[in-house]
């Protein structure tokens, strides 16, 4: 099978990581279990899955000029991925994002994106060539809305699978939507986009609809541990996977880049089940990067499966 060629443009961040008993309420102060300094950013996240799942990826984003940045470069090339065109800030620092694990998987994120907002229109216009001899292009709300729109422009250009992940969780335009070529936001994102509640799979069919009306072509709903649900010509549901979840903070970011591997691969619901898988793996692993999951991984995980599973398991998506 040809080795998909996969662009991502998006967020390069360190994730300062503490382990809590619970997430605290507003003025309380409480005791973490441990501390840890991992690498992360959506974007960048998406690029390590996409590669250890078996695509050849470019990453486009803007790091600063310290430690952090080096971090980031010398992970993401590990692991295969092309890093020529991830810029240096000449005066912000590397992106971070603070995070709160709670015991139970759950997690609460701070995100300064700092150098990522150095990551301009211009830099994705000079990548045009890239984008020709591409197969998708994965991104996010971490960098300048105009940036994302940039992208999506090229990648409509150039006939390639676009896919916006629409975290963190904010408005979006209509005029920004239409452009993807899938909408994915987890039920946080679906709310905020919407106005509509997201807690059931009924609700999320109905947030779904709404997005469509607001302009999205397709959409790709994350439900967590209910699992996911896709709306475009046809409407399929596939439930998640039962794990035992012990960090949720980047199982989307799985989710996404699984999903892009396959789509238009395989039909509609085996897409869904391997990003399904994919994402649950992730939840099973402490930390962002260091979660995501090879391909042979997420393919002995299904093989391990009766099917589908009824239950709802612990996959999150951050």
């Amino acid at each position: 099978m040809q080795v998909p060629k996969i662009i991502v443009v998006g967020s390069a961040n360190v994730d300062l990581v503490t382990r809590v008993p619970r997430a605290p309420k507003p003025g309380e102060s409480i005791i973490g279990h441990s501390f840890a300094t991992v690498t992360g950013g959506k974007g960048a996240n998406q690029a390590v899955a996409a590669a250890r799942l078996g695509g050849a990826v470019t990453f486009l984003g803007c790091v600063g000029n310290d430690a952090f940045g080096q971090q980031q470069r010398e992970g993401l090339a590990q692991v295969g991925v092309d890093v020529s065109r991830l810029k240096v800030h000449a005066t912000e620092p590397t992106g971070t994002a603070v995070i709160l694990v709670a015991d139970e998987g759950q997690n609460s994120i701070v995100v300064t994106p700092a150098a990522n907002y150095g990551l301009t229109p211009d830099d994705i216009f000079a990548a045009e060539a890239l984008f020709r001899g591409a197969d998708a292009v994965l991104l996010q709300l971490e960098i300048p809305l105009e940036t994302v729109e940039a992208a999506l422009d090229l990648a409509g250009r150039a006939g390639i699978l676009s896919i916006l992940d629409a975290g963190p969780a904010q408005k979006v335009s209509e005029s920004l939507l239409c452009k993807a070529s899938i909408v994915s936001p987890n039920e946080t994102e679906a709310e905020m986009m919407t106005g509509l509640a997201v807690g059931s799979v009924e609700e999320a069919l109905a947030a779904a609809l709404a997005l469509q009306q607001m302009g999205a072509r397709e959409v790709v709903l994350k439900l967590g541990a209910q699992g996911s649900l896709y709306l475009g010509e046809t409407e399929e549901f596939a439930p998640a996977f039962s794990v035992e979840a012990v960090d949720s903070t980047a199982a989307g970011d799985a989710f996404t880049a699984a999903l892009a591997l396959v789509w238009r691969q395989v039909p509609v619901s085996e897409a869904l089940r391997f990003a399904n898988a994919a994402g649950a793996l992730a939840a099973t692993v402490h930390g962002a990067q260091p979660a995501m999951p090879t391909r042979r991984a997420v393919e002995a995980f299904l093989q391990g499966q009766q099917g589908p599973q009824g239950l709802p398991g612990q996959e999150g998506q951050a």
